[in-house]
């Protein structure tokens, strides 16, 4: 991965995060990471959500997306503003399943 994209993924990172607080999204919402396509015209958007059904505030995010994707588009300076894909991002459960699993598979020992 080149350096400018690894840069514009932070950048969309603070800037999604922005926008999901200025959209008022409920439930507590966390940007994890962004992969942004080499060509800058997409970007997933990895979010982890607590508190509330996970469906149930993605599709809040989806009917806010155009507020988030323009707190976005008006601070990158660039040919294209990737237009953002929100996905969940589920790494911590599946960690936490597989040091439960390795603890378990340790005390049978």
């Amino acid at each position: 991965m080149s350096e400018r994209i690894k840069k514009v993924n932070e950048l969309i990172k603070h800037l999604a995060a922005d926008g999901i607080r200025e959209a008022d999204v409920g439930g507590f919402v966390t940007v994890k990471f962004v992969e942004t396509a080499r060509d800058m015209k997409h970007a997933d958007v990895w979010i982890s959500i607590f508190g509330r059904n996970e469906k149930e505030v993605l599709d809040e995010i989806e009917a806010e997306k155009p507020i988030i994707q323009r707190a976005v588009n008006r601070k990158i300076k660039a040919k294209y503003a990737p237009v953002l894909s929100f996905k969940i991002d589920h790494s911590g459960e599946h960690a936490q399943r597989i040091e439960k699993l390795l603890k378990n598979a340790g005390s049978e020992s």
